[in-house]
């Protein structure tokens, strides 16, 4: 709106030129961006974590299961008896506290004394095929496995015919992780009966 004074000058009043934003809404919307790109950063690096530990994690479960397994095989064929289902400190076969992953000794049974060499995982090489020369063997020294089989508390002593079995496997897992435990673990009972 120009109004014309006496001196000939042009005076506008009323409007205002748009000038650009202000710093203030600039500083807003750089920190509304800084935190939805960290959002959205944290989110992948959780997906490579994933993607880095999933071979480690499904070998810590399966042997886990296979240890567990191997303790129900050796009641049921009456391998050995189940008074030996217990720890070494409570006069059983199995070792106490966290053992490196060893191969089945003699007695079939995984996590006794008479176990054998460190367990290696066994891939095919670049070929894709296994038995080649190209294969490759990573031993799992990096893995332990604890057994702990405990009586099961009853009013007035402990249940005569039931034990808790509880089967862990940890791993330290690199990376991202910093050097980490990442632990898997697995319960169940074995009873006396089959």
């Amino acid at each position: 709106m120009a109004v014309t004074t006496q001196s000939g000058e042009i005076k506008l009043r009323g409007h205002r030129t748009q000038q650009g934003f202000t710093l203030l809404e600039v500083m807003i919307a750089v920190v509304v961006l800084v935190i939805g790109l960290v959002g959205t950063l944290s989110v992948f690096t959780y997906g490579i974590q994933a993607v880095q530990f999933a071979q480690e994690d499904i070998i810590a479960k399966q042997k886990a299961r296979e240890a567990l397994e191997s303790i129900y095989g050796a009641r049921n064929t009456s391998q050995i008896s189940y008074d030996l289902i217990q720890n070494v400190s409570g006069g059983g076969v199995f070792l106490d506290g966290w053992q490196t992953l060893r191969v089945a000794g003699n007695d079939g049974i995984i996590g006794t004394a008479d176990d054998g060499a460190v367990e290696t995982l066994h891939l095919p090489g670049p070929d894709a095929v296994y038995g080649t020369a190209d294969d490759v063997y990573t031993p799992l020294s990096n893995f332990q496995r604890q057994i702990q089989i405990t009586n099961i508390p009853i009013p007035g002593g402990v249940n005569p015919d039931m034990r808790q079995v509880a089967v862990s496997v940890q791993y330290t897992a690199g990376g991202f992780m910093g050097g980490a435990a990442r632990t898997y673990t697995i319960t169940s009972y074995i009873s006396r009966f089959r």
